[in-house]
């Protein structure tokens, strides 16, 4: 009977030492974790230093003035393009003729493009007419359909 608490006694004193074996373990690998990023940060803060020393405030200023003014060229003449380009293709007359030339077409295959538009062939099916309806009627209609939907099936 001694022995066997021995032997319990031993095995919970294994599992104590394991489980400090495993945290030193965690602490270790978080330590050097630290190490590398520390060394990560040092040599981001080398090149910094390094490009701060390499960069002329000044002469960025210059370039990002010439920068700005070539964009204003830039859209200036953007904007005279548009303005040209506009001018060229905005002509009624050119759209008219597109107009005749295209009922000319309809006429010679027999079709009257315009009364087709007018009348709709056939409606899908479960659509009203809404020109039909009066709102009082719309109203009943969309307050049943509501009360349909909140009922529970």
């Amino acid at each position: 009977r001694e022995e066997e608490l021995n032997i319990t006694l031993g095995q919970q004193r294994m599992q104590v030492t394991k489980g400090h074996m495993k945290g030193i373990a965690n602490q270790m690998t978080v330590a050097a974790s630290q190490q590398t990023m520390i060394g990560a940060m040092a040599n981001a803060g080398k090149v910094m230093g390094k490009v701060n020393e390499s960069m002329d405030p000044a002469q960025m200023a210059k370039m990002m003035g010439e920068f700005e003014k070539q964009n204003e060229m830039m859209d200036t003449k953007q904007e005279m393009m548009d303005d040209a380009l506009d001018g060229l293709f905005d002509d009624d007359e050119i759209e008219e003729e597109a107009d005749n030339v295209t009922q000319q077409v309809l006429d010679e295959l027999g079709l009257d493009l315009s009364a087709k538009l007018a009348t709709p062939s056939a409606q899908a099916p479960g659509i009203k007419n809404r020109v039909e309806e009066d709102p009082a009627a719309e109203m009943d209609e969309l307050s049943a359909r509501l009360a349909a939907l909140k009922t529970p099936a």
